[in-house]
């Protein structure tokens, strides 16, 4: 299924646009000639920075603000066609040490955005990312949508609670939302200050430091990765399909490997060296063990295929950093955030 021509002057919205996920979108949705709105709330402790979409500003209209906050965002809600809504805090650990943050950040947030939206756009297709962490760990592999959601940690009840405010607001007639429950995701953009959001990348940044790459456990563990702009393409297509409204889907590769086969091809990559140490207290709280997904309704409904394999996706990612580490590694530029409208 082509996409080209479906997003060409329409009216898209990106909560989250400054993030990891939400930045490369973003930057395909100009490419392909669409009106962009970005909302994104600039926390330091998330992945928003500035630099993801510096060379792209003159081209979008970015709002910084929580998307909770109805007296900054409202002006921009009205006849969006397409919300992509990204906006989210993410730590699972950090999610248990400050449960109370994460509750105002993601459902409080989100459902006074979901509410104000319904308000002022009416009928917009909305395209949630959800995430395996829903799932908790697995009775079964692989997960399919219909797998019971039993998450180990407050931030994968929470990203529940929300895919059930958008279902909510889509039963009621009042949006019409999906839901994308993404696997591990890696690739350029991601934020690298801490081992919070995804081992994957962090692995990367030690192994580009020249620091020994870390494995908790025994490393054993199967994992499912997907690289950025495979999650881009699902996340358009999903976007103007009548045949995903309603319905929540995973979203992965099909190919799992386990993280230390993860660990050993970053450490060949860039050079340095891995090994395993015993898992802190914290991050075996929230350890799911194996976990792959099963994409196949997405991929039937929709014709979706990663186009990415793992190591070429890797390589890809070691690029990037390779010459822009320098704004990801010291500083996140999210301090240098201001509103700016096309």
């Amino acid at each position: 299924m082509g996409i080209s021509s479906d997003y060409r002057d329409k009216r898209v919205l990106v909560t989250g646009g400054l993030g990891f996920i939400g930045s490369n979108l973003v930057r395909r949705l100009v490419r392909l000639g669409a009106s962009v709105t970005v909302i994104d709330a600039c926390y330091p402790d998330q992945g928003a920075n500035f630099y993801n979409l510096k060379d792209y500003l003159e081209k979008i209209n970015l709002v910084v603000a929580d998307i909770g906050e109805a007296d900054k965002i409202s002006e921009y809600l009205p006849d969006q066609e397409i919300v992509f809504n990204l906006a989210a805090s993410t730590s699972h650990v950090g999610s248990l040490l400050n449960p109370l943050r994460d509750l105002e950040r993601n459902c409080l947030s989100q459902l006074k955005f979901l509410n104000l939206l319904a308000d002022l756009s009416p009928r917009t297709m909305v395209v949630y990312t959800g995430s395996r962490s829903q799932y908790g760990k697995p009775l079964y592999l692989p997960v399919d949508e219909n797998h019971p959601l039993r998450p180990v940690d407050i931030n994968g009840v929470h990203k529940t609670t929300v895919e059930e405010y958008h279902r909510v607001f889509h039963e009621r007639n009042r949006l019409r939302c999906t839901s994308l429950r993404l696997t591990n995701v890696f690739g350029p953009r991601h934020q690298m200050q801490h081992d919070g959001q995804g081992f994957l990348n962090w692995f990367i940044r030690e192994g580009l430091l020249g620091n020994e790459i870390l494995v908790y456990g025994e490393g054993s563990q199967q994992r499912d990765f997907l690289y950025v702009e495979d999650v881009v393409e699902a996340l358009l297509l999903a976007g103007t399909s009548e045949a995903c409204v309603g319905k929540a889907f995973n979203l992965a590769s099909g190919t799992s490997i386990t993280v230390a086969e993860a660990a050993r091809a970053v450490a060949e990559a860039t050079g340095t060296t891995w090994r395993k140490a015993p898992f802190p207290p914290e991050y075996a709280s929230v350890e799911p063990g194996d976990i792959e997904l099963d994409a196949s309704l997405f991929r039937e409904t929709l014709g979706w295929e990663p186009r990415w394999d793992f190591h070429a996706g890797l390589m890809e990612t070691i690029v990037f950093y390779r010459q822009h580490g320098n704004h990801y590694f010291r500083s996140q530029e999210w301090k240098t955030c201001r509103t700016r409208n096309r």
